[in-house]
Parts: C-alpha cells; sequence; structure tokens
C-alpha cells in the first residue's frame, strides 16, 4: 500500500452501498453540435488558384529522380516545339506522338563510344567581326560576303568527347544559334545550322546515330522557328497569326517575300546535298509566306531527291524527318507524303544489308541485331503516319506489306516494324498467317525476339478468341521458342505469351508451358539466378492474368519454376513478388487448401530468412504485412487443433518478426474464443487452456514493452473469459510485472512518441476487468491482484504531479468503490466474481475500504503538491474528479465524506469560478439529486460560501 504522509486532516472513506443496480450518472453537457462531427470549413476559391495548389503538390510529393542527360535536353526543346503554332484542322497530334518517341530515342541509344563534333562555333572557335552598316544594301553584301568567308581551316574538330559532353555541346550550339540570331548575325546562325547538319553524315559511333539525329534536328527546328517568326513579324507585326492557315501569301509584303527569297537562296547553294537537304526541311514551311502551292511539289522534290543519299541509315532518318516537318505543315493531309516516303525506303531496302554497311557496323563491333535495331525508330514513324490516314484500308496496307515481308529477303526488319506498328485487331486477323511466316524464317532471324514479343502483346489483348486457334497458335510458338538460344530472349518472348496462354487455354496447357521452361532452363547450361529480373516479370504477368490466381498453385510445375533462382537476392524478389501478386487478387475470405498453404508457407519462410542485422525497417514491415496477410487467410474451419498446430509452426517459422508475433497472439485469441461451447470446450476446455499457454509463452519473445503490456491484458482478458482463471491471474501479473519497465516515450516512424496516454488507458481496461475477477481463494490475501498493481505504482516512484499517475489512483478508487457493492454491476456468465464468492463479507469490505482510504489520502497529497508547484489547472482538475468521486461514490451520511466533499469544492472554487462549464454541471447534479445526504452537503456549500 501506498505509504502514508502527513495531512491536516485525516479523511476515511466510506463508500455508498447501492440499492440494486441503479443507472450511472455522468456529467453531462449541452453541446451545439455533435463532438465527432468532423469541421467542415468552406472555401471560396478560383480554379486558377486551386490548379497551384495541385501543382504544388504533386510537384513535392513526388519522388525525386535524376533525369538522364539526353532526356533532360529533350525535355528543354519539348515545350518549345509543341507551343509553336500548329495547323488547326483536327487530327491526329503529331507533336505529342514525336515527343514521346523522341524520348524513347534518346533513353534507348546510348553509348559508351568516344564521339567527335566538328564546329567553327564553339569555344575557342571562330571569331565573328561585327561591323556597323548604315543602310539595307550594306547591310546584305555584308551577309553574302560572311556566307562566301565560310573558311574551313576556321573549322575545329573536338574529339574523344563522352555521350554526356557530346551533349553539352549539342547544347552550347543551340544556345550559340539563338544568341547569334538576337544580336543581328544571321549568317552565322545559318552557318551553326549546316554545320550541325554537317555532323549527319557521320556515322563512326551507329549506336548513337538515331540519339544524335534528335538532338541535331532539335537545332534545326530552332533555326527555322527563327527564320518563320522573323518573316511572320515582317508580314503582320506585332498581330501575328493563330495557326499556320491564317497565313495569306496575298497579305505578305514585298519586302518578307524578298527575304524568304534571300533566305531560300542561301539554302539552295550549300553545296553538299546532306545539308542542303536538311536546311531546306528546316526552312519548308517559310514558303507560305510566297504560295501555299510550293509546299506540296517541295515535298515531293525532296522526297525523289533522298535518293542520292547512299548511306541507308542517313537517309532514313532524313526521310523522319521530312515526314516530321510535312506533318507540321500539312497536318492530317501529309500523310500521303508518309506513305510514299515508305514505299521509298522499301524500294532500297536491301540497301541496308549491302556488304559495305555490313563492313561498316562490323568494324564498330555491332552485331546484325544490333544494328537493325537502329532502323527501327525511322521505319516506325513513316508506317504511324501511313497508318493516320482513314482512307486506306488498314486491313489491306496490311495484307500488301506481309506479301512484301513474303517476296523479300532480309524480311525480319520490315515485319518486326510491321506487327509493332498495326493495331491489335489487324494482327490478330492475321496471327496465322504471320506465325507460319515467322516459323519458316526462324533460322535467319536476328530479330526473332523483338517479333515474337510484340506478336504477343497484341495477342494477349485479344478477347473471345477461338480455343481451337489460340491452342495451335501456342504449339506453333513454342516450337519457334524453344529453339532460341538466347535464354534472355526466350524469357522476354514467353512473357507476353504465357498471358495469352493463362486466359486463352486451360490450366493444363499452362502447367506445360512452364515445365518446357523448367527443361529449357536446365538444358541452357547458364545459372537461372543471371535471368532473376525476368522471372519476376514472367511470374508476375502469369499471377496478373490468370483468371482463378489458386490454380497457378495447384501447377506442379510452378513452385519448381518459382525455385529456380537459387541466390538469397533473387530468391527473396520472387518471394515478395510472388506473394504481392497472390494477396492482391485473392478474393476468398480463407485459404483451405493444404498445397496452397504449404508454398505460401514456403515463400514466407524465405521472406523471413533474409531478414538480417542490415535488413531495413521499411523492407522488414513490408515482408511482415504479407506474411501477417497469409497467417489470417489460412484457415482449417471446424480442426482446430490442426488450426493451433499451424500457428505453433509460424511461431516457430518468424520469430524474428514482432509484427507477425502479434498478428499470431491476436489469432489464437480468436481461435479461443470462437471454440467456446464447442470441441475444446466438451474435452475440458484443453484448447483453451493451450491457446492460453500459446499466448503467455509467446508475449516475452517480444520487444516492445508496451506492446507486451496490452497483448497480456488481451490474453488474460479471453482466459478470464474461457473461465481460466489460472492462465488469466498469470498474464495479470505478468501485467503488473511489466509496468516499471514501460518507458516514457517509444520511437514511431522515427518521433519520440510519450506512451504516458497509452499506458492509462490499459490501465483503465485493466482496472475493468479486474472488477469481475475472482480472488484467488489459497490466497491470504484479498484482492491480491489489485493489492500488487497498488504495490507496483508505488515502487516505480511515478512523478505524483503528472496527470498519469493520480488519473490511475482516480480510477483505482473507482474500482474499490464499486468492489464494496453487494452486486457488481457486470458479470461473465461461467465466472463467479466476489461479490457472489464472499457476499459483502465484513473482512473483505474492511480490506477495500482500507484500500480506498489510503488512495484519497494519496490524491489529497497530489493536490497539495499541485499546489506547492503552483500547477493551479491540474489541481483544480484533480479536486473537481475527486470531488465527484465523493458525491456520487461516497457515503455522505458520514462526517468525513461530508466534509471531504465541502472542502474539495471550496478548494476548486478558490482555483476557479464556479461558472466553470464543469463545475456548473457537477453542481446541478447535486441539485438534481434527492437524498437527504446531497442536500445536506448542497446546504453546507451554500454556508461555506457566504462565510
Amino acid at each position: 500500500m501506498l505509504a502514508p504522509q502527513i495531512m491536516p486532516v485525516y479523511y476515511e472513506w466510506s463508500s455508498l452501498k447501492k440499492q440494486g443496480c441503479r443507472k450511472q450518472e455522468c456529467p453531462r453537457f449541452e453541446l451545439s453540435s455533435h463532438p465527432l462531427k468532423s469541421n467542415v470549413t468552406t472555401m471560396n476559391d478560383t480554379t486558377s488558384t486551386s490548379k497551384k495548389i495541385i501543382e504544388s503538390l504533386n510537384k513535392w510529393s513526388s519522388a525525386f529522380v535524376e533525369v538522364d542527360p539526353l532526356l533532360r535536353f529533350e525535355q528543354l526543346n519539348t515545350e518549345d516545339e509543341i507551343s509553336h503554332i500548329e495547323v488547326t484542322n483536327k487530327g491526329p497530334n503529331y507533336s505529342k506522338t514525336w515527343s514521346s518517341k523522341r524520348s524513347r530515342i534518346l533513353s534507348k541509344y546510348t553509348t559508351g563510344e568516344k564521339l567527335t563534333i566538328i564546329s567553327s562555333f564553339l569555344p575557342g572557335g571562330e571569331k565573328t567581326l561585327i561591323r556597323q552598316v548604315s543602310n539595307l544594301n550594306e547591310k546584305v553584301k555584308h551577309r553574302l560576303e560572311q556566307l562566301d568567308d565560310f573558311d574551313e581551316s576556321s573549322v575545329r574538330k573536338t574529339m574523344g568527347l563522352s555521350q554526356q559532353e557530346f551533349v553539352v555541346k549539342i547544347n552550347m550550339l543551340n544556345e550559340e544559334i539563338k544568341k547569334a540570331w538576337d544580336t543581328e548575325q544571321r549568317v552565322k546562325a545559318f552557318k551553326i545550322g549546316i554545320q550541325c547538319s554537317k555532323l549527319l553524315s557521320d556515322v563512326n559511333v551507329m549506336q548513337f546515330y538515331p540519339s544524335k539525329f534528335v538532338l541535331i534536328t532539335d537545332i534545326l527546328d530552332t533555326f527555322g522557328n527563327l527564320v518563320f517568326d522573323r518573316l511572320k513579324f515582317k508580314s503582320y507585326g506585332t498581330v501575328g497569326v493563330n495557326n499556320l492557315q491564317d497565313i495569306d501569301p496575298a497579305d505578305v509584303s514585298e519586302l518578307a517575300k524578298e527575304t524568304c527569297q534571300n533566305w531560300l537562296f542561301k539554302m539552295a547553294s550549300i553545296r553538299e546535298l546532306l545539308p542542303r537537304l536538311y536546311m531546306e526541311m528546316s526552312l519548308l514551311k517559310c514558303y507560305l509566306f510566297i504560295s501555299k502551292n510550293e509546299i506540296k511539289p517541295a515535298l515531293v522534290r525532296l522526297t525523289k531527291m533522298i535518293r542520292g543519299i547512299g548511306n541507308p541509315l542517313v537517309a532514313a532518318y532524313l526521310r523522319v524527318y521530312l515526314c516530321h516537318v510535312a506533318s507540321k505543315i500539312l497536318g492530317k493531309e501529309s500523310e500521303e507524303i508518309y506513305y510514299n516516303n515508305l514505299k521509298e525506303f522499301l524500294c532500297d531496302y536491301q540497301q541496308i544489308f549491302h556488304q559495305m554497311m555490313k563492313k561498316k557496323y562490323e568494324g564498330q563491333l555491332l552485331t546484325l541485331d544490333k544494328y537493325l535495331n537502329l532502323y527501327v525508330p525511322a521505319v516506325d514513324w513513316l508506317l504511324y503516319g501511313t497508318l493516320i490516314d482513314s482512307s486506306k484500308c488498314k486491313d489491306t496496307l496490311l495484307e500488301e506489306l506481309l506479301r512484301q515481308c513474303e517476296e523479300i529477303e532480309n524480311n525480319e526488319l520490315l515485319l518486326c516494324c510491321v506487327v509493332s506498328a498495326f493495331d491489335s485487331l489487324s494482327i490478330i486477323k492475321k496471327s496465322l498467317y504471320i506465325l507460319e511466316m515467322i516459323e519458316k524464317d526462324t533460322d535467319k532471324m536476328v530479330l526473332l525476339n523483338e517479333i515474337l514479343t510484340s506478336f504477343g502483346e497484341h495477342l494477349s489483348t485479344a478477347e473471345n478468341y477461338r480455343h481451337q486457334s489460340a491452342e495451335t497458335l501456342i504449339q506453333t510458338f513454342w516450337k519457334v521458342a524453344s529453339n532460341m538460344k538466347s535464354a534472355f530472349h526466350f524469357l522476354q518472348v514467353l512473357e507476353p505469351w504465357l498471358q495469352f496462354a493463362c486466359t486463352h487455354l486451360s490450366t493444363q496447357h499452362v502447367n506445360i508451358i512452364l515445365r518446357g521452361t523448367i527443361r529449357y532452363m536446365i538444358k541452357c547450361g547458364r545459372p537461372a539466378d543471371e535471368f532473376s529480373a525476368n522471372f519476376q516479370f514472367v511470374v508476375k504477368r502469369m499471377l496478373k492474368s490468370i483468371p482463378d490466381v489458386e490454380e497457378l498453385f495447384l501447377m506442379d510445375a510452378f513452385m519448381p519454376l518459382v525455385e529456380l533462382v537459387q541466390t538469397p537476392n533473387a530468391r527473396t524478389m520472387m518471394a515478395k513478388t510472388v506473394l504481392s501478386m497472390f494477396f492482391s487478387r485473392y478474393s476468398s475470405d480463407c485459404i483451405e487448401d493444404p498445397i496452397i498453404i504449404s508454398s505460401l508457407m514456403r515463400l514466407c519462410t524465405i521472406l523471413h530468412d533474409s531478414i538480417s542485422a542490415v535488413t531495413v525497417e521499411d523492407e522488414s514491415k513490408l515482408f511482415a504485412d504479407l506474411i501477417n496477410k497469409y497467417i489470417q487467410a489460412v484457415s482449417y474451419q471446424d480442426d482446430f487443433e490442426q488450426q493451433l498446430n499451424f500457428y505453433v509452426e509460424s511461431r516457430s517459422a518468424f520469430i524474428k518478426l514482432d509484427a507477425v508475433l502479434v498478428t499470431l497472439v491476436h489469432a489464437v485469441n480468436a481461435l479461443s474464443v470462437r471454440d467456446t461451447g464447442g470441441a475444446g470446450a466438451s474435452a475440458g476446455g484443453w484448447l483453451q487452456r493451450a491457446c492460453a499457454a500459446y499466448c503467455f509463452i509467446t508475449v516475452p519473445s517480444l520487444h516492445c514493452a508496451l506492446t507486451k503490456l496490452h497483448l497480456y491484458l488481451l490474453s488474460g482478458q479471453v482466459a478470464l473469459l474461457n473461465n481460466c482463471i489460472g492462465q488469466a491471474e498469470a498474464n495479470f501479473k505478468a501485467l503488473i510485472g511489466l509496468i516499471p519497465d514501460i518507458p516514457d516515450y517509444v520511437l514511431e516512424d522515427g518521433q519520440k512518441k510519450p506512451t504516458h496516454i497509452k499506458v492509462a488507458g490499459i490501465l483503465s481496461d485493466f482496472l475493468s476487468t479486474l472488477l469481475i475477477l475472482p480472488d484467488n481463494l489459497d490466497s491470504n490475501c484479498k484482492v491480491y491482484i489489485l493489492s500488487g498493481l497498488i504495490k507496483t505504482i508505488e515502487r516505480i516512484h511515478w512523478k505524483k504531479t503528472e496527470p498519469l499517475y493520480y488519473s490511475t489512483l482516480l480510477r483505482i478508487l473507482d474500482l474499490l468503490s464499486e468492489l464494496m457493492q453487494e452486486k457488481y454491476a457486470y458479470h461473465l456468465d461461467c465466472v463467479l466474481s466476489n461479490d457472489v464468492l464472499y457476499g459483502s463479507e465484513s473482512e473483505f469490505v474492511s480490506v477495500i475500504e482500507n484500500y480506498a482510504t489510503n488512495i484519497c489520502q494519496e490524491l489529497l497529497v497530489v493536490l497539495k503538491m499541485l499546489g506547492d508547484v503552483k500547477e493551479t489547472k491540474k489541481q483544480y482538475n484533480l479536486a473537481l474528479e475527486l470531488f465527484w468521486r465523493v458525491i456520487r461514490r461516497g457515503d455522505l451520511h458520514q462526517g468525513p465524506m461530508l466534509s471531504l466533499g465541502a472542502n474539495l469544492w471550496m478548494l476548486s472554487q478558490k482555483l476557479q469560478d464556479s461558472n466553470n462549464k464543469l463545475a456548473r454541471t457537477m453542481l446541478l447534479s447535486l441539485e438534481n439529486d434527492n437524498r437527504p445526504a446531497s442536500k445536506r452537503l448542497l446546504q453546507k456549500l451554500e454556508e461555506n460560501s457566504k462565510s
């Protein structure tokens, strides 16, 4: 018991004996709104402000990603291009599609080789003399002199550049062309454009050529836009035009036309074909200021002039730029230009495989598949613009292109681009024909993996496909795929085709494919760990697409496929992928199949065993979450013994994770309650006792003292509910013994958070449970569990002026007052509480009143201490709380209790005005109480207030 302290007055606590079980009364308040209702603030905000807020949130919530230098350069130019004048006729968004394809090119076609750049306008290059001119004739003459003075000796060749350095140099040239234009050095800007376009004739680093094309054509676009904007200003001034269709050559001034022709003459004077073609393409939309009828003939002429470019790679991308420029000028009308350039490309198709090209790409250590991949973006762009034309029948065009694929040699590049460019419906209609073509030329194809992957992606989107055709397609595919030499390519191809099999064939067919995959990986002679990422993609695609994810685990080849990877990291990632996908798709409430339970247990064990001292906390939380989902899902229905055995096995398997142990304790407690009155109860309650023992043994394994405190309480309550009194007492004793070990703060999410609120809640719940806990009759001490709690609180030396201390004492006082009643407020049907065991025995009541008196005296000591340290608010609240207990739970017929109530009220009034809502409500409750003792107390309060 608490040590007595010297007080001015000693008050002996006397509890009020209630007649029957009357309704509990508490202070009541009148409220204008519901306390749980959330406060909604209406804000009048404009749409623009809302958008700014959303953009700001998105900006700060998005993860930081370091942008590739190629992509960074590309992003700087995307906004400028899209913001420029576009055609008004509604149709495909060429600019958006071009930007997306350009991004993919920049990210895919990179190199580690050293690059070369040739220019006069980088730092240390040509120096231009700026001369003041007085009239227009001198100005034109000076610019022509500059153009004629293109001295090749001033050109500087910078070699040994890395990819990033090359991008920086190109960026510098892009800025230099703008700077030259702004300082009236327009010829210099023109010469920069010429030199940049000449760089596209260099194919010494073929692997980087598509990215170099994108970077340099950005500079040409910049130059073309500068010239166009100047002509537009000369024609329309500051009024401007909204779109290209609004430009009428009849409204253009003669000066603007003359300036436009001047630029075209300068372009025509370029001696080399490639820079002349590129520069004319960049200036093509300037024809609008002279005559709109000149544009299409110019496009046709340029299409034919490209035949003069000997290198097929350079020519292919030159056609891409021509079509890109045409789409910006003509919009949907440019589709004919795309189609004509596609036909021109097919006419020169065999040049790609010429012996000279073979020497070049082999000299750069490129394989044939990497070389052919350089053409894919170009052919894709030509096919994209061709297929946009709604006037052409796609099925007819597909038949025409497939017929050409069948007739020409080395058809794999064209077939690859055709399969990826056309829509899924068109490809599916010709699926058998395409697959037969692939099967016939399998041995020659180096792009086989890309063709089959694109083909499989189309098929995986098919709906209601005929079962017979699906089976035929899979059989033909497997003949081709099983003979592939590269395991990486095999797994890449397998991913979409396995999805097709999952959605269109039976599980037996899918299982056969998985068996074949295992055989292939064993035969390839390379460890599966090298392809762990590919295996994850394959398994993830399977789990996403199969209609019933449960069937996947019933296949005898699935788990062997998953366990092909052997390195710890690969096994962990595979297990995490499978479990995450399984639980995201599993729709049933529980897992009952023993095969699935065993497979998931194996995967969960892999996750658990991978945890070490260096495992990050977030990873451990994720693993624990997946394992918890598994534990909560497993059910053996009415076989409670088997269910408990499963929990025992899980405890030994997942001992490292506290979160899993907590889940197991909750699950076992739920199992114990579920069997109340069932098989375990009819056999003498063995299951309930076994469950209680399981929890009592498991809880000490946890690290967090607060969690253990809560679980001891919960396990004791469940044991008490099952009438396992001994097990309940053991848990409650452990709870009391743990209280001194509770820290003042715990670390949650990287922050220190106080524990006193949670501890107070747990102790309040614990004290409520002690009301129905019967005493152990073998013990000489009455209410010995409560007695142990009081002694523990005294021993741990909590700070007495803290709310945790005195609020706990108040709740103990509540419990003691209820323990002295003849009949308790609540019971458990199967438990004989102390009101039945003792029947208000005088010895028992005397012990309780003694405890209550000591608690009351301790609270008075706390009141005095709070006054000494000037904690007025706490002192006021404690005085009112104790006053409320005196008038509701104390026997006011006894003089000491009456005096205690009066003194507490007077103390509270000295500290704060009686108009306080809580005090006013208590006083009103006292006035409404018709008991004579309450009237006497009220009268005494009035007398004290007057005096």
